[in-house]
């Protein structure tokens, strides 16, 4: 899949790219392919007042969006070791050619291109449809039960079931974060909701905001979404305790896994593994 961004947002490219990167960590290529055509639909300069999400949750739709602390915890650290570099990588051999064929076809006509998911469903279930965890999320996107009825999927462990709802659910929640929260900010966040859900997103958007931060910033929401852990302020949110620390590391190890792969094609093409990318 080529993305093409519109010229009259080239001269911008520089600008950006410098931003993110200095702001991130994130490679020029990933950038350049993904993040600039959606900086041009969205918008570059996000802005410093603080916006809610578009429309409230539903007393059902809290179910799905709203997590009630049912994942295992990351007990990872936030930066891949080179241990855990080099199972990725293997996986990407042993694993990944099963599964790509899902990540391309729902990403088709998506606005995330199969590589993020490929790297979301890694760190949710190592490329393993079959997975499902003490807490009964299951498959290669660990979709939860309300999740799943929520967006129309039947059986979890399908992947190729999971895929699409995975896909349908984070295209959910990036449409629903409100205009305010552009660019790579929009992307981090939305995949910080799949993790804690979008509800605790929101307090800890708030959070932000209070503090005297900016809750559009990703930079800044990351610093204060732990807090979400202490009393004195979830007790003041909308709905209440979650394990904020938790998405911090999980957007951290899903962008790792982004930059192997962005960074590393020509170490991957080394093993054999071209034909896999040229799918």
């Amino acid at each position: 899949m080529v993305l093409i961004y519109p010229s009259k947002y080239y001269y911008k490219r520089t600008k950006v790219i410098t931003w993110i990167t200095k702001k991130e960590n994130i490679s020029n290529k990933f950038i350049n392919l993904y993040i600039l055509p959606i900086i041009c639909t969205f918008g570059f300069s996000g802005s410093n007042s603080f916006k809610s999400i578009e429309t409230p949750l539903s007393k059902s739709e809290q179910k799905c969006f709203v997590q009630k602390d049912i994942y295992l915890s990351i007990n990872e650290d936030n930066n891949l070791n080179e241990v855990e570099e080099s199972i990725f990588v293997r996986k990407i051999d042993q694993r990944l050619p099963k599964y790509i064929g899902y990540f391309k076809r729902h990403t088709r006509n998506s606005i995330f291109s199969w590589e993020l998911i490929a790297a979301i469903s890694y760190q949710e279930s190592h490329w393993n449809h079959k997975a499902v965890s003490k807490t009964k999320v299951k498959g290669l996107m660990m979709l939860t039960k309300d999740t799943a009825s929520y967006i129309g999927i039947k059986n979890r462990l399908d992947p190729n079931q999971s895929v699409y709802g995975g896909v349908k659910y984070l295209e959910n929640i990036f449409k629903r974060l409100p205009n305010s929260i552009v660019g790579s900010d929009r992307i981090w966040m939305t995949l910080a909701s799949y993790n804690v859900g979008l509800g605790h997103l929101e307090d800890a958007r708030v959070i932000t905001e209070r503090l005297g931060y900016n809750p559009n910033y990703w930079s800044d929401v990351k610093k204060h979404l732990p807090l979400l852990k202490v009393k004195k302020f979830y007790k003041k949110t909308k709905y209440g305790y979650a394990r904020g620390n938790e998405p911090v590391k999980y957007v951290k190890r899903i962008q790792a896994y982004l930059n192997i792969i962005h960074d590393d094609r020509s170490h991957l093409a080394s093993l054999n593994l071209k034909k896999i990318f040229n799918k």
